[in-house]
């Protein structure tokens, strides 16, 4: 059941889910003595990641990994981690730890065992993950139909990342070649929280919410399950 948070105004949004991150960072501290924080691109959550860069958390503490990337260097538009860098990683979250997803290796495939490798190193259960939602009904980088997509959304698939190949459309941009977290690699995290806005997206939202294939919308393998706790963050 996906517990569900609607805002009138983005602002507010954002004021919210900025002392939620911060109430589950801090227990998670707390207890752990270190908090995982799994994020992802876009520029709907960059106003997020920046309030949340000026909160008093102990960010020594906290590791920041990437949920998905495109297979891009970091000086491109396109990366995620280079966005994380300059809305996430600064002011007092510039005291946190970076663990991204692209290494030299030429494709995602060849570096998922690099980045693999550096993923297992981090402390699990994962605190807390921020995924979006594409009008394609994509989380992370899980594309409709992509080549890979059946092992990233196995379950019981060992591994916490995979390559994806995504189908190329106007959603995906000429950037096809991704690595993304797989589905059992996300349900590794404490709770899950879903954000994005707009009407359009809210539609494609109710209809990932009724019967259908995962494999269409993949998003639903997040809302179908009950491992962990998924919340929506929503606003017009």
């Amino acid at each position: 059941m996906v517990k569900e948070f609607f805002f009138e105004q983005r602002h507010h949004l954002f004021t919210a889910l900025v002392a939620e991150c911060q109430d589950v960072l801090s227990e998670a501290i707390s207890k752990q003595g270190t908090a995982t924080l799994l994020v992802s691109g876009g520029s709907t959550p960059a106003p997020l990641y920046e309030a949340l860069s000026k909160s008093e958390l102990n960010w020594k503490k906290v590791k920041v990994a990437l949920v998905d990337e495109r297979w891009v260097d970091k000086s491109h538009t396109a990366s995620n981690e280079a966005l994380i860098e300059q809305n996430l990683l600064i002011n007092n979250a510039k005291a946190a730890t970076f663990i991204g997803m692209k290494t030299p290796a030429k494709t995602a495939a060849a570096g998922q065992s690099e980045t693999e490798a550096n993923y297992l190193k981090l402390h699990q259960p994962f605190s807390l993950a921020i995924v979006g939602m594409g009008p394609d009904g994509h989380t992370a980088s899980l594309f409709p139909n992509a080549k890979g997509l059946a092992e990233a959304l196995r379950i019981d698939n060992k591994n916490l990342t995979a390559a994806i190949t995504a189908k190329k459309s106007e959603v995906t941009g000429p950037n096809t070649d991704r690595l993304t977290m797989t589905v059992s690699g996300l349900l590794k995290t404490d709770r899950i929280i879903i954000l994005f806005t707009g009407e359009d997206k809210l539609d494609v939202f109710s209809l990932a919410q009724k019967p259908g294939p995962v494999e269409d919308m993949p998003i639903r393998v997040l809302l179908q399950q009950e491992q962990v706790p998924v919340e929506l963050y929503w606003a017009p």
